[in-house]
């Protein structure tokens, strides 16, 4: 029985982790708002396992050292999982703030050549920002 509370113990506490670094990552402005609510939604299922017995019945049935081999597994493919989810959210913000900054070198690029060619030559739109 003290096996079993201790798992779900481990269990909940390996949610509030994912729950609590995603929503950390989020405030530090490292990762997107929808990547953090999906992690938030995970970790909150992962406590969701733990804490409620009907989805935590299956502990009763393995050994400990099965347990908490699955545990250390699991954990590493969560931690994983969110270091690429980080890795992507990283390449998401980047991309936007270059689309930004082609957008506002061609703003004025296009005011360059206004004032060079007296408002007469029109440029054609780039669909790099479109």
């Amino acid at each position: 029985m003290g096996i079993t509370i201790f798992m779900r113990c481990a269990i909940v506490g390996v949610g509030l982790i994912l729950a609590g670094i995603s929503v950390w990552y989020y405030a530090k402005k490292k990762m997107t708002s929808d990547m953090a609510a999906t992690w938030c939604l995970l970790g909150a299922a992962v406590m969701a396992v733990g804490v409620i017995p009907a989805f935590s019945q299956w502990l009763g049935f393995i050994s400990f050292g099965t347990g908490v081999a699955l545990l250390c597994v699991g954990t590493a493919v969560l931690l994983g999982a969110f270091r690429i989810c980080l890795m992507i959210s990283r390449l998401v913000i980047q991309n936007q703030e270059l689309a930004m900054t082609v957008s506002l070198l061609l703003a004025e690029r296009r005011e360059e050549g206004e004032e060079s060619a007296g408002g007469s030559q029109d440029y054609e739109e780039s669909v790099v920002c479109h």
